[in-house]
Order: structure tokens, then sequence, then C-alpha cells
């Protein structure tokens, strides 16, 4: 899953309450979520929040070689992409290292990014999902 979960999570959002309520215990993330979280005054919210509803955060550890490798090959194939298109991807390659099937989002563009990296997405906000 990638942040925009996170921040509804935190601001009570129906869709996001009920996607973690129906799947507590089977949802993951990766450091990278936490990372984004620093500075922001929210990362013991975060935290709390993701320990409320059952979230795993994974540390990446020897996977963080593999990520990078193909955050670098997205780069390479998407010349200036932006701070948070590129936190996208990081969470999408977090996914496939941990061995995720599913990638949980919100954003379209997100999930269409997800699908071409090989995982299938659900969109919990539209109850969706979609298939590679």
């Amino acid at each position: 899953m990638n942040t925009n979960f996170v921040v509804d999570l935190l601001e009570k959002r129906r869709e996001a309450i009920v996607f973690a309520v129906r799947h507590r215990g089977t949802i993951c993330s990766s450091r990278v979520l936490l990372h984004e979280f620093k500075g922001t005054g929210k990362l013991v919210d975060a935290k709390r929040i993701l320990g409320s509803y059952g979230i795993t955060v994974y540390k990446l550890g020897k996977r963080r070689a593999w990520v990078a490798a193909r955050v670098e090959e997205a780069i390479a194939v998407l010349p200036r992409v932006g701070p948070n298109t590129l936190l996208d991807w990081i969470h999408i390659f977090a996914a496939r290292a941990l061995g995720a099937k599913y990638f949980v989002t919100a954003d379209r563009a997100v999930c269409k990014r997800a699908i071409r990296a090989g995982l299938c997405c659900i969109n919990y906000r539209e109850g969706g999902e979609e298939y590679p």
C-alpha cells in the first residue's frame, strides 16, 4: 500500500476504515511508508493507526538493493520523474520485493504503475480490482 491509505485512515475516511477492518492482519507496507511521515509531525499517529488495524511494516533489509535497482530502471524509463511518482515506484517495488501480489491505493495512476510492474491492484476507495 502507499501513503494515501494511511492518510485516509488518519482522516477517518470511511472507505479506508472499512477496507482496513475487512482486511485486518493481511495488509502490509515497508518502512518507506514511515520515512514519508518523518518530519510531518504525524509519524507517531501513523504508527499508532497502522498498529490499530494490524498493518505490518516490514524492513526491506537485503531486498533494498533489488528495490533500488528497479527504481533506477523506472527513472531511466520515465525521465524527469517527480518526487511523488518516485515514491510511488519505491512503494510498488518494495511490495514486489516483499512478495505481495496486490497493491492497495486510491490513486488510479499508481494502480496503473503497479499493474505495469506485475502486481494486481485494489482501489480501496472505489472497491475495484485490476489485474496485469
